[in-house]
């Protein structure tokens, strides 16, 4: 399978680590089921949630599992999550921990706060030394993705990298893709409508306990690679027939109405040209080796 990677411009984009975002006046959200709960987990350094662990089950709400990297200026904090693939390198660049190396493992969007950032993942004796405001740098590779001979096919925020180690195959014009789950499309919510299919993530809703335990939504991971029927991310996020749409969980569950595990869009397509291949090991961390205490 050919690929247009060497036609594809590799650069550096830099922000900042973004402190924890508090976007409600009196700290508190009310539920889907009417009750008050403080948001956490939304930017900032989170030690002990990484890319693997699960979606669920933690008191947060969007959460960002790993550490949360944006910029101040509106335009540049677009283009850094924009250019950012998942699978980048990214290196600190200032404070203690100048030099260490993470992997982006995810985009998300704060929606009160119109805030974008990317989620990079570090190893857990590097995190101590990191500091809110450390510059960090990412070597973004990926942008214009494209498999010779698939037109309908559009990739996004995917490093060849990552694209490589998903062993992903073709036959007779059509992708086998590896995925965790296959979700229909009834159950995407906040982010229907927006623009940008390269930045940010779509919700799965998880407003629905029962809908959550029938479809094994509590089994979501960090990184975990989904599939969504009659949806398309082409040029936006939309109800399409036919269309799917493939991203990795790129942040937390939600009990606000229409919120939930967020997916940064990766492939957009048409149900002719992809088969997903449903496989428990199609998670981020474990393609790129990023969790030695899972033997990834």
């Amino acid at each position: 399978m050919n690929t247009n990677v060497d036609k594809l411009v590799k650069m550096k984009v830099n922000g900042e680590i973004i402190h924890p975002e508090l976007w409600v006046e009196r700290n508190y959200v009310t539920t889907w089921d009417g009750r008050p709960k403080l948001t956490v987990g939304i930017g900032g350094i989170v030690h002990n949630v990484r890319v693997g662990d699960p979606v669920f089950g933690w008191y947060a709400d969007h959460l960002n599992a790993g550490v949360a990297v944006s910029d101040k200026d509106a335009s540049r904090q677009r283009a850094i999550n924009t250019y950012s693939c998942v699978g980048n390198p990214a290196k600190v660049l200032t404070g203690e921990a100048k030099g260490t190396m993470g992997v982006v493992v995810g985009k998300t969007y704060f929606f009160a706060g119109r805030s974008y950032r990317i989620i990079v993942d570090f190893q857990p004796e590097d995190l101590a030394k990191l500091a809110i405001g450390d510059k960090v740098e990412v070597e973004a590779w990926g942008t214009g993705l494209a498999i010779d001979g698939l037109k309908d096919v559009r990739i996004f925020s995917l490093s060849p990298r990552l694209f490589k180690a998903m062993g992903i195959e073709e036959s007779g014009g059509k992708l086998k893709v590896p995925v965790t789950k296959v979700v229909p499309g009834y159950m995407m919510g906040v982010g229907v409508g927006r623009g940008g299919s390269h930045m940010g993530a779509w919700d799965i809703q998880s407003c629905s306990p029962e809908l959550n335990e029938s479809m094994g939504l509590e089994k979501l991971r960090f990184g975990d690679i989904v599939a969504v029927t009659d949806v398309t991310s082409d040029y936006g996020n939309g109800v399409y027939e036919d269309g799917v749409i493939v991203g990795v969980v790129s942040h937390g569950a939600s009990e606000i109405g229409g919120h939930g595990p967020g997916i940064a869009s990766i492939i957009s397509t048409r149900m002719e040209h992809i088969e997903p291949v449903v496989d428990p090991n199609a998670n981020a961390g474990y393609y790129l080796g990023l969790r030695k205490d899972k033997g990834w």
